[in-house]
């Protein structure tokens, strides 16, 4: 019973609250996943499929109050592309216990402007939406080498990166078709897809990555300049923001005013004799002298001399 009277109390509370308070919107906050589908002569030179995240930002709708609206926002989407992996890879420095794995990744990410148009006003649960979007998009192979056995060399780092063995950022444009589900006041959920056209550049699919033969090194040179279209498909969520205000209403009270004295100057209350120096109470230990962490041998891969051309007779 205490309960159950709580409960209807703290009802009340928010029901009064509620209506002395109210909401305007300050735009959305979506985050999702997507399908990353490489399309035309991409999808020709068998680019690799992947997934990844997406997050944006879209404001207020405009005009507020009707049926078909507008929003315009931000948009950063990122996937993996897969990864190839070569074992056995061996190692510049000998006194290194083990060989290494060399790892090859494709990463696309993208950044865009983003027009909305909406069929749907504040309160439809259903609400179909177009996109427009312009921006950037990045495709980038990776090499990272990591030791086979990092426990058995303290003293080398366990892996290294290199960034960018083929690179291309070309601009991109293009549109999508979706549909909004809202959950409540706060929460929508979403599903689409968009469309990119993009410009010629460089893509390496992980099938045009080899293995030199007879050496430890990976071959990255098979790379086609095509068109960069791409295709994402995404399921999410949307975040509604609102800026909260309240209205206060006049109430007149009758309450007699405060007797707090106006003298509000802090006063240090601690008693000391005059002429004391003060007291410094220094609770900090003694000081350590900070010790610089040694610095680890960054790990190569063994040369392999010269890989002469098939077409080479000299």
């Amino acid at each position: 019973m205490k309960h159950s009277i709580i409960f209807v109390l703290t009802l009340l509370g928010f029901t009064s609250f509620a209506q002395q308070s109210g909401t305007v919107s300050k735009g959305s906050l979506g985050i999702g996943l997507h399908l990353a589908c490489p399309q035309s002569e991409l999808k020709d030179i068998k680019y690799d499929d992947g997934y990844g995240l997406n997050l944006s930002y879209l404001s207020r709708q405009f005009p507020a109050n009707s049926k078909l609206n507008y929003q315009l926002g931000i948009q950063l989407d990122f996937a993996s592309m897969k990864h190839k992996d070569f074992k056995e890879i061996e190692l510049e420095d000998p006194n290194i216990i083990g060989n290494a794995t060399i790892t090859a990744t494709n990463n696309m990410y993208g950044t865009f402007a983003v027009g909305r148009m909406n069929y749907g006003a504040r309160e439809d649960k259903i609400t179909p939406y177009a996109n427009l979007v312009i921006g950037y998009r990045n495709y980038s192979t990776r090499q990272d080498l990591s030791l086979d056995q990092p426990g058995k060399n303290p003293d080398y780092q366990s892996d290294t990166i290199t960034y960018r063995v083929v690179h291309t950022n070309r601009f991109h444009y293009g549109a999508g078709l979706g549909v909004n589900y809202r959950v409540n006041n706060s929460l929508s959920l979403e599903l689409g897809a968009t469309y990119t056209f993009g410009q010629k550049g460089a893509a390496l699919p992980l099938s045009n990555i080899i293995r030199i033969d007879g050496t430890s090194d990976v071959d990255y040179r098979n790379y086609k300049t095509v068109n960069t279209d791409m295709l994402l498909i995404n399921a999410g969520i949307r975040i509604h923001l609102f800026k909260r205000y309240f209205h206060h209403p006049n109430n007149n009270s009758t309450t007699s005013p405060s007797q707090t004295p106006s003298n509000t100057r802090y006063e240090d209350t601690r008693t000391s004799r005059r002429g004391d120096p003060p007291i410094i109470n220094d609770r900090k230990g003694p000081i350590k002298t900070p010790t610089i962490p040694k610095k680890k041998t960054p790990i190569k891969v063994k040369p392999g001399g010269r890989v002469k051309d098939k077409n080479d007779k000299s």
